[in-house]
């Protein structure tokens, strides 16, 4: 009997692991993201699976978007999507499994995985990014390890510029996001012992960095005044290389007390129609999308990021090396958009950006933390209702 059920075993682990089949004839209709894209991603689905067609129709994620508000019917079999719609859109999609090839960044799909497998990120656009001043580093002979550790770059004079607003400031409070939607709790959890290492991280990091003018914000990489610090895309870093001579690197951020920090993203990833007719056909073209072959095609786009495991950068050419330098940055960063657990689709993790929960994050006395971290969750609470 052992042997028969060690071999029924066998049988499903192997069956398991067989690629599907395609639907006789089928026709997948994919929306793809860009014209170039989509054609080089054909040729791809062309040599695989040569008994199959791909109809091609560029439509944004954008356009995604506003269909998705206004509860109007998306006729593709598959379509990008930003993560931000994947509440509304859920009961719409159909599961799909882990892929192998190129891994993901847990951070921006696992609170949907609770509810519903069905999204898996493939690029990524930073709301922020770390970047280093690199001519003032090279004229000045620091270290580039300097700026590895924020307790290391604390010992710089003018070492991290930071802006004094909750855009910025969130990043601070990521060196343990088990608090976070998702993880301990559906929601937000200031009460376990997660937030409270986050808390006194946050404080440590504010003090170590000090405080900067926030006139200086726009314009402290031109001037050259600050070793490094936050950047955003609006800021046109390529710009000022190309025009002034700027040298820059962007990078994670420093850890705090060898933890890692995290900016935010908004992800987008493919995703499988429910109504499809062809859903074997489908899954198997997401699987495609996610091949070594098929995330190369995006490694030119230089705002759309791919997501890249940290350890496979160097298995893919980039079109220029600050691809590659926020495809590693995206590595530490975490999405902009929780899935709104228990039928809640916002406020996940808002509270946490207002003006008043900051400054009673940094008011908190850490030696009464428990206090602190009672008076968060019932104003929290309060907030949610």
């Amino acid at each position: 009997m052992k042997k028969i059920l060690l071999l029924a075993v066998c049988f499903l682990l192997v069956s398991c692991s067989q690629p599907i089949e395609n639907e006789t004839d089928a026709v997948v209709r994919v929306a793809v993201h860009n014209e170039e894209y989509g054609n080089e991603l054909k040729k791809l689905w062309d040599e695989k699976y040569p008994e199959t067609s791909l109809e091609i129709s560029v439509v944004t994620p954008e356009e995604i978007h506003k269909k998705t508000m206004n509860h109007e019917e998306i006729d593709y079999d598959v379509f990008m999507c930003e993560d931000e719609d994947i509440p509304a859109l859920m009961d719409q999609l159909l599961v799909v499994k882990d892929l192998g090839e190129v891994k993901l960044n847990a951070q921006f799909h696992e609170t949907f995985d609770v509810v519903k497998k069905v999204y898996q990120p493939i690029s990524a656009v930073g709301d922020t990014y770390y970047m280093l001043d690199l001519n003032k580093i090279e004229a000045d002979g620091v270290s580039l390890e300097s700026f590895e550790t924020m307790e290391s770059v604390s010992q710089l004079d003018h070492g991290f510029y930071y802006l004094n607003h909750p855009y910025f400031i969130f990043s601070f409070l990521t060196s343990n996001m088990n608090y976070f939607p998702g993880k301990e709790k559906t929601l937000l959890n200031f009460n376990g012992d997660s937030f409270a290492e986050a808390l006194k991280d946050f404080q440590k990091i504010l003090e170590l960095i000090g405080q900067n003018d926030a006139a200086l914000f726009d314009n402290w990489f031109i001037e050259n005044s600050y070793y490094s610090g936050f950047v955003t895309e609006s800021m046109q870093l390529r710009a000022d290389e190309e025009k002034n001579g700027g040298k820059y690197q962007i990078a994670p951020l420093p850890s705090i007390e060898g933890k890692a920090l995290y900016t935010q993203a908004s992800s987008y990833g493919y995703v499988v129609n429910a109504n499809t007719q062809y859903p074997n056909a489908a899954l198997n073209l997401i699987t495609l999308m996610h091949s070594k072959a098929a995330i190369q095609l995006l490694c030119n786009d230089s705002y759309m990021i791919p997501l890249i495991p940290e350890e496979m950068l160097d298995e893919f050419d980039f079109g220029n090396e600050h691809i590659k330098e926020k495809a590693l940055a995206l590595n530490y960063a975490c999405s902009k958009n929780w899935v709104g657990l228990e039928n809640r689709s916002d406020g996940a993790i808002d509270f946490l950006l207002l003006d008043e929960t900051i400054q009673k994050m940094k008011a908190c006395d850490l030696t009464q933390v428990n206090q602190c971290q009672e008076q968060l969750s019932e104003e929290y609470e309060e907030w949610m209702k």
